[in-house]
């Protein structure tokens, strides 16, 4: 069987590491190994890892990272066929690895998997951030099967299939180590949010797929929503999706698309002006002026591009305009206006 790397990247979280790392160890996949990378955490939670789960490696960073540049420094030292990336949050089942890596290894052209992810907290809803299998509107707006803004469906059997998807959820993401190596790791500027959806647009310009496997389930503590992120993190959910989509865009693309989004976020701040939420408004303008400074002044590689028209699991469509102005709540409908393999 593949040598798999299970990591898990920690901050702090003690509290996750005694809910769910039992869960990992339990898994049933037998050539496998347990990792934590440590962000430079100031609790305990080493300690903890140290005495009661001696065989789990740890990777130490001596600062906080973020997601991105963190699992870059700490996979560095690791070798597998694969690796797991896994959220501290995230309770995994004893056989959740299997139907994984038995897709993944019939079709080489597979390099990033993911599982049904479902809620922890209503195990019987998808979870807002994962559900079965991520996708992405002509405009750059993600969603998932399962979850369209702020509408988690629950789960009947509905989604039950593989299926080609434009990304794959950091909160469980599985990737050929060499895919890993090919993409050069995520783009360590984004630190926390997009990183996953970038990492998976780049591995389909380089022509690897990117699929859902609904047979391995996992369960994650729910997810923030959008409209309850704090104000910190709001920033750098507008700033990385303008980074991602500068980066992966052709300029003939970009050129339509990133003006579109910059009038999206206007009316949203407006809204939040209007609601009274101005640490959350002031967030958009401190990420669009961000935005700029990067593309302006940083931003040095120049990487491969790939319209989103060419990409698979991407809605030729408006999200926004399907889930706000027509009220459709559910992907089956959307589902005729998704690209195919």
């Amino acid at each position: 069987m593949p040598q798999v790397a299970i990591v898990l990247l920690n901050y702090n979280g003690k509290n996750y590491l005694e809910q769910n790392l039992g869960f990992v160890q339990q898994c049933s996949y037998p050539n496998k190994a347990i990792y934590i990378i440590d962000n430079g955490s100031t609790d305990d939670s080493l300690a903890f890892v140290k005495a009661n789960y001696p065989a789990v490696h740890i990777i130490c960073n001596k600062e906080n990272l973020g997601y991105a540049a963190g699992y870059n420094a700490g996979l560095a030292h690791i070798m597998a066929d694969y690796f797991v990336l896994l959220n501290t949050d995230v309770e995994v089942t004893p056989h959740f690895l299997q139907p994984v890596i038995e897709l993944m290894e019939a079709d080489a052209g597979i390099g990033i998997c993911q599982p049904k992810i479902l809620s922890g907290t209503n195990r019987n809803r998808f979870e807002y951030a994962g559900g079965a299998g991520g996708f992405i509107d002509a405009l750059g707006f993600t969603f998932t099967r399962g979850r369209l803004f702020d509408y988690q469906e629950p789960d009947n059997g509905q989604y039950d299939q593989n299926e080609h998807i434009f990304w794959a959820s950091g909160a469980c993401l599985i990737i050929k180590a060499f895919v890993f190596t090919a993409l050069q790791g995520f783009y360590g500027y984004f630190f926390m949010y997009s990183e996953e959806v970038d990492l998976c647009w780049r591995a389909q310009t380089l022509g690897f797929k990117v699929y859902a496997c609904p047979k391995s389930v996992v369960y994650h503590r729910e997810t923030t929503r959008l409209t309850d992120q704090p104000a910190d993190r709001m920033y750098y959910i507008f700033r990385n999706n303008y980074v991602m989509l500068h980066r992966n865009l052709p300029w003939l693309s970009a050129i339509t698309v990133l003006p579109a989004r910059f009038a999206l976020n206007k009316i949203a701040f407006f809204h939040l002006l209007f609601i009274g939420r101005f640490a959350h408004a002031g967030s958009i303008i401190k990420a669009t002026f961000h935005y700029w400074k990067w593309a302006l002044f940083t931003q040095k590689e120049r990487t491969p591009k790939k319209a989103l028209r060419k990409c698979q699991g991407v809605y030729k469509g408006s999200i926004v305009y399907q889930y706000y102005l027509l009220k459709k709540k559910k992907f089956s409908d959307l589902v005729p206006d998704v690209t195919k393999p």
